[in-house]
């Protein structure tokens, strides 16, 4: 009976450390994408001097 709750015990704390992983890995990923994607558009917006191509990446991300 332990040994079944030592091991319920470790499939949780396993459990536990991938899913914290995951999440702090999906973060960094999504902040680099999202930094870029921003830049790309800080560009746009500069050799077009307004601000609609930020207007336009607004109407394709909602």
């Amino acid at each position: 009976m332990a040994d079944m709750l030592t091991d319920l015990l470790i499939y949780i704390a396993i459990g536990i450390m991938t899913f914290s992983i995951g999440a702090i890995l999906g973060y960094q990923i999504l902040l680099v994408y999202y930094k870029k994607r921003f830049m790309v558009i800080a560009k746009q917006c500069f050799d077009a001097g307004s601000v609609i191509p930020i207007i336009d990446e607004l109407g394709r991300e909602t």
